[in-house]
């Protein structure tokens, strides 16, 4: 559940997409991974003290050009049928990559975990995309949530030094869905390790979300997410 409290975190550092292996910290003074095309995904958590760990693995986000029993799905009848291993082409882009950024999201919710949709948190932007740039100044996810430079925050998945917006789209958050379910509840240390993103993604009492970004100078993209109730 997210809200108000010590942010847990995952990220990693690595090349061509996928993190390998990832840095941690403690509390509100941890650092997570930085690198190039990494994941990162960051919550907060009444009570328990924070953690971070390293960032997740899997395989690739080609596949697909729809979802498998989802929403619309090829012979479907309209109605959702889940599908949390799907692998998904992003919607056409709308020209506005805040707006890609939610519909992506979106896109796996309701076709793939049969959950409603996000509302886009319009007013949670300019804190999404200044938490962005000062990680990316800082070469370190979650350091802006961390250090609470804005509101509103909330629960944060992150794309830390992805190669372009279309790869945040369309590579990380596939990404960050490959993780799938948690096998066990709570998830917590190296289980929100793994599963972190995709917890972020489906949490039930979350119900928007706002996408930050920033391109460094030689034009490393980073993307934060922010879910909120």
């Amino acid at each position: 559940m997210a809200g108000a409290g010590t942010v847990m975190m995952s990220g990693g550092s690595g090349n061509g997409g996928y993190p390998s292996g990832g840095s941690t910290g403690i509390g509100a003074s941890g650092n997570s991974g930085s690198g190039s095309s990494g994941l990162s995904s960051g919550g907060t958590r009444d009570g328990a003290g924070g953690r971070a760990n390293g960032g997740g693995g899997g395989t690739g986000a080609t596949g697909g050009t729809g979802a498998i029993g989802g929403t619309g799905a090829i012979g479907g009848t309209g109605a959702c049928v889940k599908n949390l291993g799907c692998k998904l082409s992003p919607p056409p882009s709308t020209g506005d990559i805040y707006q890609d950024c939610v519909d992506r999201i979106n896109q796996f919710l309701t076709q793939c975990a049969c959950l409603p949709a996000l509302t886009r948190r319009k007013d949670g932007e300019a804190c999404a995309d200044q938490m962005a740039e000062y990680d990316a100044s800082m070469n370190s996810a979650h350091a802006g949530a961390i250090a609470q430079i804005c509101q509103p925050g909330g629960s944060q998945n992150e794309c830390p030094a992805y190669s372009s917006n279309a790869q945040v789209i369309g590579l990380c958050m596939q990404q960050m869905w490959d993780e799938g379910p948690p096998p066990t509840t709570p998830c917590t240390d190296s289980c929100y390790e793994d599963h972190g993103h995709f917890i972020n993604m489906t949490d039930k009492d979350i119900t928007k979300v706002a996408c930050g970004f920033y391109t460094t100078s030689p034009g490393k993209v980073w993307a934060a997410q922010n879910f909120s109730r």
